[in-house]
């Protein structure tokens, strides 16, 4: 019995991102439902709570939010575009920002565990790679682009 205790405080004590159920799952930020594997991404706090997101924009606009409390915080992921959803760090990942791959909220942002991958896919589909504080740049400046014209 104790063992089992043991395992299940192991168990819950591990933060990191969950299955999402694609097609019936709604995006934290946006309302949307998430439906692309390629794109859904998560916050997990601290606390062991998950917050889901149809796109990598609106992970690092709720980020940002301040919704969450940075320090409450305890990972950010984004799926492998190649491979998703294999999940990675977002502040590890590489983005490739190409208006030929149109994300679920429109800014064109997809991640990559492996640089030379992004590069590849760069090749193919032009556009920039960039990490993830030029991410959270893009996602602020389209706020405030969207929040002028109100």
């Amino acid at each position: 019995m104790a063992l089992m205790l043991l395992l299940f405080a192991i168990a819950s004590c591990e933060r990191g991102p969950e299955q999402i159920h694609y097609g019936s799952e709604e995006c934290a930020y946006c309302r949307m439902i998430i439906s692309e594997p390629q794109y859904g991404s998560q916050l997990v706090t601290k606390h062991g709570l998950v917050y889901k997101f149809d796109s990598i924009e609106c992970l690092a606009a709720y980020d940002m939010s301040g919704e969450v409390q940075a320090d409450h915080v305890h990972s950010l992921w984004v799926p492998d575009f190649p491979a998703g959803p294999e999940w990675v760090p977002a502040e590890e990942a590489h983005y490739l920002h190409s208006e030929s791959l149109r994300s679920p909220m429109g800014l064109s942002i997809s991640a990559y565990s492996d640089y030379d991958e992004a590069v590849l896919h760069q090749q193919q589909y032009r556009g920039s790679v960039i990490g993830w504080d030029v991410v959270r740049e893009i996602v602020k400046q389209e706020w405030r682009l969207q929040h002028s014209q109100n």
